[in-house]
């Protein structure tokens, strides 16, 4: 249904909106130590994409291994108690990781949830021999540098099949599930979950308290979602964390998110197997693949997260998808105009050197 369009090369520039600080290829310490290369090849692991961009992830660098682990001093105590979200957030960096360390001609070692007795302990890696990196790999890497949130009008285009059928491979692969809302039906049953998440969650302080903690006035702030991916002026970027904290918005919300749910192209739904950090982890990486699969072809995405925050709208929708998947993610894709990316913290701030022989820090 649409044609493709032929993909760039590896060294070539596409006039995307790119970060401040985003690493380029010919950067990479061939020559260097294994720990100079994994702080190189992390600067693509935070790139990934998390939940009100609060980027909840911490390295740990000691030889040739990595440790990566949840930062629950970001969590939302209230809309994601069960840490779900933060860990799907970890999930996609690891996947970031990877296929950075793939792409420049390693092989990830990786050990998922390795001790249970450390909650916020969810991966470690560790660099291998050298391996050629697969095409899809290559492919997938090639489009972490352009790849953000789009939070703003998509154009009234469909997806080709095609795209949509390697979506689901991709998350296939991590043993995750997509389901698209292919029904008139389907549309307007996600579309009246996001309504009826919006207004639920605007009515407790506390939801409101949580949202209103990552909306970042100003562009200075490293993390959180900035009033202008908003659509915010700076007098408005001011005002509406406090009017996030303090009013019942919900109406309004749940009218702007009704809008821009019900005119998206395609309304998806991310689901795994089982809902445990196993299962979060999982939708995690699968949700980095699909991602960047997306943007490989032109295509964005931004979130819903409020059907999976609240239990009512998360049971129907458990329904809707199949009673053996857990819904993790409802999410809108489409085509539209570039847009610039959401900060991030540096590596520097998120990493720290573990010298070799040291226990790693519990």
């Amino acid at each position: 249904m649409g044609k493709r369009a032929r993909l760039p090369t590896l060294m070539e520039s596409r006039p995307f909106p790119i970060m401040l600080n985003t690493p380029h290829i010919t950067d990479f310490p061939r020559t260097g130590s294994p720990e100079e290369q994994l702080r190189f090849l992390l600067r693509y692991a935070i790139l990934a994409p998390s939940s009100h961009n609060s980027q909840p992830w911490l390295w740990q660098i000691e030889g040739d291994e990595v440790t990566l682990r949840a930062d629950f001093k970001r969590a939302m105590p209230n809309l994601d108690p069960n840490h779900r979200e933060l860990i799907m957030s970890c999930g996609a960096a690891l996947q970031h990781l990877c296929l950075a360390i793939r792409a420049f001609g390693y092989a990830a070692l990786v050990h998922t949830l390795p001790d249970r007795s450390q909650p916020d302990l969810l991966a470690r890696v560790r660099l291998s021999a050298p391996r050629p990196a697969t095409a899809n790999d290559e492919l997938l890497f090639r489009f972490i540098t352009k790849r953000h949130t789009h939070r703003g009008h998509f154009e009234d285009k469909p997806l080709p099949c095609e795209l949509l059928n390697a979506l689901q491979q991709q998350c296939e692969f991590e043993g995750a599930a997509l389901h698209f809302a292919q029904t008139s039906e389907d549309r307007d049953s996600i579309v009246g979950l996001v309504e009826r998440g919006d207004l639920i969650q605007n009515r407790d302080p506390g939801s409101r308290r949580d949202i209103a903690d990552w909306i970042a006035p100003t562009e200075n702030r490293p993390d959180g979602i900035p009033a202008s991916a908003l659509g915010l002026g700076d007098l408005m970027g001011h005002i509406a964390p406090l009017a996030q904290r303090y009013l019942d918005r919900g109406e309004v919300i749940a009218a702007r998110d009704k809008k821009i749910a019900s005119n998206a192209p395609v309304l998806a739904v991310l689901s795994t197997s089982e809902d445990t950090p196993q299962g979060w982890l999982a939708a995690g990486q699968a949700l980095g693949r699909l991602l960047l699969r997306a943007r490989a072809e032109g295509v964005w995405a931004s979130f819903f997260s409020q059907p999976i925050q609240v239990n009512e709208p998360w049971f129907q929708l458990r329904h809707m998808t199949g009673v053996h998947h857990f819904p993790q993610l409802v999410f809108r894709l489409g085509y539209a105009d570039p847009v610039a990316a959401t900060p991030r913290r540096s590596v520097d701030e998120v990493t720290t050197v573990v010298p070799i022989g040291e226990p790693i820090e519990a």
